[in-house]
């Protein structure tokens, strides 16, 4: 992503347009993960990776890339519990 700031013109329009398809691709990942889950950390990582979109479309790709890392965040330890159990009863 922070790379989009070297581009102009009609190359940062069709890289904002492919960043903005994948952005939109893993919202819905994470939201198909929340809704088979109900965990609140996806639907917040869900609604940091829309603001990510939004960030990315201002320019702003140092906030863009922040709120990014903590929507990763957010999804990583949602893991923690399923790790535990696995390892509770012997799987890892």
């Amino acid at each position: 992503m922070d790379r989009l700031s070297e581009l102009g013109g009609d190359e940062l329009k069709g890289a904002t347009k492919i960043y903005s398809f994948f952005l939109e691709a893993l919202e819905g990942e994470i939201l198909i993960a929340y809704n088979v889950l109900a965990m609140k950390e996806f639907e917040t990582a869900a609604a940091k990776v829309r603001e990510v979109a939004d960030k990315v479309h201002l320019g702003q790709y140092d906030e863009a890339i922040r709120l990014l890392s903590e929507a990763i965040s957010q999804v990583a330890s949602s893991g923690q519990w399923a790790m535990q159990t696995l390892k509770d009863n012997g799987f890892l």
